[in-house]
């Protein structure tokens, strides 16, 4: 029997699980906001993946509204596994190298293959939890939530996107060493808005 995740934020804890929610999505940009409250994540080189649990039923979502659960049956199980009764979360599917950086060509050779036990999927967002629309909740409070939720989930194949509040100069300089994509800024009193925001940026 699971052991429920009962925290949570937002209105009420008896709303009703959306049949979707689309993702939001970053703006691109030349340079770091000068102010404001933001953190920033690694730039995952990936496929962009909405995860919708109901009741122990998991539909993996792409960023074009497709249903990829069939295409990648082994992930699926293991999100089927976290303490939730109903959720929505958003991350990105990558296949990772020894050393633990994202490779794309693995990831697209892993679905011609049709071999795609090896997916990781790093969730960043909840927009929604257990009964609770959190999409007006401030992003702090969100990934306050989904990390303790993946704390408590065994499966390795779902981890959680850490984030950072040092300089985004060198946050960027770093990633870049490591030959990842870039990083995201995001704002962390923002809500959770699907479409393009600003209130997510992308420096590549």
């Amino acid at each position: 029997m699971k052991r429920r995740f009962s925290r949570g934020g937002g209105r009420t804890a008896d709303e009703p699980l959306p049949e979707s929610i689309p993702p939001q999505l970053a703006t691109l940009v030349r340079r770091p906001p000068a102010s404001g409250d933001w953190v920033y994540e690694i730039k995952f080189d990936g496929y962009r993946l909405m995860c919708r649990l109901d009741a122990g039923r998991v539909k993996l979502i792409t960023r074009g509204g497709h249903d990829w659960t069939t295409k990648m049956r082994t992930l699926a199980t293991a999100i089927e596994e976290m303490p939730v009764d109903n959720a929505w979360l958003d991350g990105e599917v990558v296949v990772l190298t020894e050393s633990g950086t994202p490779d794309f060509n693995a990831l697209q050779n892993a679905f011609d293959r049709r071999s795609t036990a090896q997916l990781t999927f790093f969730a960043f967002d909840v927009p929604f939890v257990n009964g609770r629309d959190l999409r007006e909740a401030p992003l702090s409070q969100r990934r306050e939530l989904l990390g303790e939720l993946i704390a408590r989930t065994s499966s390795e194949r779902v981890r959680f996107s850490e984030s950072f509040t040092e300089d985004p100069e060198s946050l960027l300089a770093s990633a870049c060493r490591m030959r990842l994509e870039g990083i995201i800024g995001k704002r962390a009193d923002a809500p959770y808005r699907s479409g393009r925001s600003t209130d997510w940026i992308k420096l590549l």
